[in-house]
């Protein structure tokens, strides 16, 4: 079966065009017939060697296969075999892509050094390096885009993604030029929001217009984090605004698309 590959999913292909070595029922893969010239679907492709024959299959040993239908997929997607199930194409590539996911972990950073930390399928903790701490970053992989940036407060009061030493002292008010002259700092544990549509369906480069609260709360829907900051050491800085020597902390992350 001759395939024109138009977009990969998951791993990784040299070339847009392949053949898939089909079956009479024999070998574990499915008949030529299944497929009728023209038609488009979502595979799984088992790799050379993987089936009895020669090259790249199709396992007939379930259903391995969706069809689709203008932006639907039909076919058994998440029940019994034989079912014929529909399902908007975007809705499933999301799924697909962005499975539910909930990681913990701790670390520890020391002043000027960045921390990086994968997690979920695609995603990237990061604590980049500020003059006085760290912004919380989250960025999806071959992405440039901060996914979490849309984490409110806007303006007023600090942001939560903003680590900086001013914030854990005992008395703020001793750093001259902090944020907005801010009684305190953001509560900890730190609680921040991310989604892979950021910049894309939501806030993306040709929005031309604030973001709404409907997709702030979509964001939301997609991926929360929270940071609880424990340990840290503080070093005398400039109009009693100290800078962070080093951290300690850990981090909560639970999303994905159901």
């Amino acid at each position: 079966m001759d395939v024109l590959v138009l977009e990969t999913l998951k791993g990784g292909i040299l070339d847009s065009g392949m053949v898939v070595q089909m079956g009479d029922g024999m070998y574990c893969r499915p008949t030529l017939d299944v497929f009728p010239p023209g038609t488009k679907w979502i595979l799984a492709i088992n790799g050379q060697g993987a089936k009895p024959g020669k090259g790249l299959a199709i396992s007939h040993c379930g259903e391995y296969w969706l069809r689709m239908e203008d932006d639907y997929i039909v076919g058994s997607i998440d029940g019994d075999m034989k079912q014929a199930k529909r399902m908007p194409l975007r809705e499933f590539k999301n799924r697909f892509l962005f499975p539910k996911f909930s990681e913990k972990f701790s670390g520890r950073v020391e002043a000027g050094n960045q921390f990086r930390r994968t997690f979920g399928s695609r995603f990237e903790f990061i604590l980049e390096p500020m003059p006085e701490g760290w912004q919380i970053i989250v960025r999806e992989f071959g992405r440039d885009e901060n996914l979490a940036r849309l984490t409110p407060p806007f303006h007023f009061m600090p942001n939560p993604r903003e680590i900086e030493g001013w914030q854990l002292l005992d008395n703020p008010s001793e750093c001259v030029n902090r944020s907005y002259h801010a009684d305190a700092g953001p509560a900890n544990p730190r609680q921040f929001i991310f989604s892979p549509e950021v910049g894309k369906t939501i806030d993306g480069i040709n929005a031309g217009r604030a973001v709404t609260d409907e997709e702030i709360k979509n964001v939301q829907k997609f991926g929360k984090g929270e940071l609880t900051i424990g340990k840290f050491k503080l070093t005398p800085g400039k109009d009693g605004c100290p800078k962070i020597e080093w951290l300690e902390f850990s981090v909560q992350l639970d999303g994905g698309f159901k």
